[in-house]
């Protein structure tokens, strides 16, 4: 059987990006406040399952991926998430986060992979935002 052809190969992008690690550490005020907010409850032992997703947002995190985006005016779509926890989290401790950012071309999206733990993972997160230019949005309203 032959192997994928050059026709095959997606278009490149830049290289990934490699940020951290930055330390995390969840506020148990706002464990309560998103465990209300996605009507989980708040569990006795860890965080809620997708907490971590609120960790993406660092400063650091979101200019990379802008940089990442391109120079056309886009907005990022949430595609999907994945956690896959060794271990629970807790709030009020101190973790390291580790981010990779990569782009791909066709679809035009970015992924986010992240390892949080204190040495050792304890979660491998990953976050795939589809990028949508803002002129397709101004053609579609």
């Amino acid at each position: 059987m032959a192997g994928p052809s050059a026709d095959d190969a997606k278009p490149t992008a830049p290289d990934a990006v490699r940020i951290g690690p930055l330390k995390v550490r969840a506020d148990p005020a706002e464990v309560e406040a998103f465990a209300q907010e996605i009507s989980a409850g708040v569990k006795e032992e860890g965080l809620p399952f997708t907490f971590p997703i609120r960790w993406f947002t660092h400063p650091d995190i979101r200019a990379a991926g802008e940089r990442l985006g391109g120079t056309e005016p886009w907005v990022p779509i949430h595609e999907s998430q994945s956690f896959d926890y060794a271990r629970p989290l807790a709030a009020d401790v101190d973790y390291t986060m580790i981010v990779e950012i990569s782009r791909e071309m066709e679809p035009a999206r970015l992924i986010l992979r992240a390892e949080i733990g204190d040495g050792a993972p304890y979660l491998r997160a990953e976050m795939i935002l589809r990028i949508i230019p803002t002129s397709a949005l101004d053609q579609a309203g």
